[in-house]
């Protein structure tokens, strides 16, 4: 009887590895299509939604004139924040190169400091966030936004890698509810369209909130699967 058992258990094998096997390409190449989805999606709207800012003038800003320092320094710290992001994920560069990764993971907590802080501007100037509930999301997120990266620098300085690893997963999230708000607004989705005036608040809310906690629910169903590691 236990030999039968032993046998079965043999030819059973190599087929659950081979599904394993199967199971992690097929993983690895939709977390991969879905990387360069949201790529292509970043470039085509930092393109069109922040690179005219570039151009300093008033007829670029627009309302946004009288706060120019501010709006400049938002755009400029978030989008190096947006673009060095994805290297401080590249496990090639932090074992290869430690010292240029530390040092594009400064260039980095830099970018989301100077976006932080002109956020926290733009929440108390209501010309500029037009409504008192948009005001109050972007304020939120410039505290979540702000503490995940500080935090995320204390883990490291205190050498707990995994909570590092995590905190700046969540932080990426928070950088990336420029690109995510802007698709929802774009998105031809019924109910989102016929929010009417809600559209502005509500998506400005979800565009941060939805990915912030999805990134934290992930990381934590990651860790528990590695037995704690990230």
């Amino acid at each position: 009887m236990d030999a039968l058992n032993l046998e079965s258990e043999i030819m059973i094998a190599p087929g659950s590895r081979r599904l394993a096997a199967a199971a992690r390409v097929l993983a690895l190449a939709a977390a991969t299509f879905g990387v360069c989805a949201l790529a292509v999606v970043a470039v085509f709207i930092f393109r069109r939604d922040a690179l005219p800012f570039y151009v300093l003038s008033e007829q670029t800003y627009g309302r946004f004139w009288p706060h120019l320092p501010a709006m400049a320094a938002h755009i400029l710290g978030a989008s190096a924040a947006l673009f060095l992001g994805p290297l401080q994920f590249w496990e090639g560069l932090r074992r290869a190169r430690p010292a240029l990764h530390r040092a594009v993971g400064y260039g980095y907590l830099t970018g989301v400091a100077l976006g932080a802080a002109s956020a926290f501007y733009m929440s108390f100037h209501l010309d500029l966030t037009r409504t008192v509930g948009f005001a109050v999301g972007l304020f939120c997120l410039a505290v979540c936004w702000t503490g995940t990266a500080g935090l995320s620098w204390w883990a490291i300085r205190g050498r707990n890698v995994a909570l590092h690893r995590q905190l700046m997963a969540q932080n990426y999230a928070l950088t990336l509810s420029f690109v995510v708000t802007r698709w929802l607004f774009d998105a031809p989705i019924a109910f989102i369209q016929d929010m009417g005036p809600m559209r502005y608040i509500t998506m400005g809310w979800v565009g941060w909130v939805m990915p912030f906690a999805l990134t934290g629910f992930y990381m934590q169903l990651r860790s528990s699967r590695r037995g704690g590691r990230v």
